[in-house]
C-alpha cells in the first residue's frame, strides 16, 4: 500500500531522550519485546501535559504488553497534567509506584491510575529505599535514585538523609574540596 515504512528504533537510540523533561503529548510504550527492562533513559521526565489527542483519547501514559519490562526506574516524581495512566500486561514489571497523587486533577476531568497483570510487588521483594518517602506513592524502584518523594532531602538527583542542606536555596549543596567524602555538614 501506500503505508510508510519506518526501520525499527534501537535501544541504544533511547539514550538521545535522556535530558527530557516534559512531553507535551503522551508516553506509550506498547508491545515492545526485546531488551527494554526500564525505562531509566528517561531520567530527568518530570512532567507529562498529555492533550485532547491522548492516547487512545484517553490516556497520557500507557505501558502494556512489554514482556521483558520489570522496572519503571524513573528519577522522582512525574506529573502528569491532563489524562489517565494505565500500566498493564508486563509480566516482569515489578513496581509498587502510585500514579494516583501524581495525576492533576484540576485538569483531568476523570484522573485515573489503572494497574492489572504486572507482577506483584510481593513476589519480587521490592522495598522502597529508606530515603524514599513511599508512604503513598511508593517508588519506580530500588535504590535511592528511584524515589517517587524523598523523606529528606534530594542531592544530585538521588534521595539522602542529610547533605550541605543550603536554607537560603532551598537546595543540597556539594561539599568543599577539603571536605571528606561528598557529603559533609555545617558550612562549605
Amino acid at each position: 500500500g501506500n503505508g510508510i515504512n519506518i526501520s525499527p528504533i534501537q535501544l541504544t537510540d533511547l539514550s538521545a531522550l535522556n535530558s527530557l523533561e516534559e512531553i507535551h503529548g503522551f508516553l506509550a510504550v506498547v508491545d515492545v519485546s526485546h531488551n527494554l527492562t526500564s525505562l531509566s533513559f528517561l531520567p530527568k521526565l518530570r512532567s507529562i501535559h498529555g492533550s485532547f489527542d491522548s492516547y487512545r483519547n484517553f490516556y497520557s501514559v500507557y505501558i502494556s504488553r512489554n514482556t521483558a519490562l520489570q522496572s519503571l526506574d524513573l528519577n522522582g516524581a512525574v506529573q502528569v497534567r491532563f489524562g489517565n495512566v494505565a500500566v498493564l500486561n508486563n509480566s516482569q514489571l515489578c513496581t509498587n509506584a502510585n500514579w494516583g497523587p501524581l495525576i492533576d486533577v484540576s485538569y483531568s476531568q476523570v484522573p485515573g491510575f489503572t494497574a492489572s497483570g504486572n507482577r506483584p510487588s510481593a513476589s519480587c521483594g521490592l522495598q522502597c529505599d529508606s530515603n524514599c518517602n513511599s508512604s503513598s506513592v511508593g517508588c519506580w524502584g530500588v535504590g535511592p535514585r528511584s524515589c517517587i518523594y524523598c523523606s529528606a532531602r534530594e542531592y544530585d538527583e538521588e534521595c539522602v538523609a542529610t547533605c550541605n542542606y543550603d536554607a537560603v536555596s532551598g537546595v543540597c549543596k556539594a561539599c568543599d574540596p577539603n571536605c571528606a567524602g561528598d557529603r559533609c555538614s555545617g558550612p562549605t
